[in-house]
């Protein structure tokens, strides 16, 4: 393909094609992966379906013979790992939460930057040239 003089308007319409058309699908794509990630790296369904339960699985056994004592001290200690599990879960969970909420505060500002991106770039360049003749005078 040989250089017209045409090139630049039409690389730079094929770009402003690019930036609103496939570049905003793409971006949405992108914020959707990483949304994905951060689901998947807490375990968010798996903390939301064991929320109740023992915390590692440690709990003890009622046994077969019927003493007091003992059952309520095995009632303790269950509802004790099982409280644990429920403190543990729930930090988890806040901490994906703020996780997810500072990804979707910094997409949103992001987002908003990639879509002035095309009219701000002008705007600087005849900004700073502007800068650029004050200082001189």
């Amino acid at each position: 393909m040989w250089y017209t003089k045409s090139m630049p308007l039409a690389v730079f319409f094929e770009y402003l094609l690019w930036q609103y058309g496939d570049g905003i699908q793409e971006y949405m794509r992108a914020w959707k992966n990483i949304h994905w990630f951060l689901w998947c790296l807490f375990s968010v369904p798996l903390l939301l379906h064991t929320f109740f339960s023992p915390f590692r699985r440690t709990s003890e056994g009622y046994g077969r013979t019927f003493d007091p004592s003992v059952i309520a001290q095995t009632f303790l200690i269950n509802l004790v790992t099982r409280l644990v599990g429920i403190i543990v879960r729930a930090v988890f969970l806040v901490i994906a939460l703020l996780f997810e909420t500072a990804v979707a505060a910094v997409g949103i500002l992001l987002f908003f930057f990639f879509i002035t991106a095309p009219a701000a770039v002008p705007g600087l360049l005849l900004t700073g040239i502007i800068f650029l003749f004050i200082a001189l005078i």
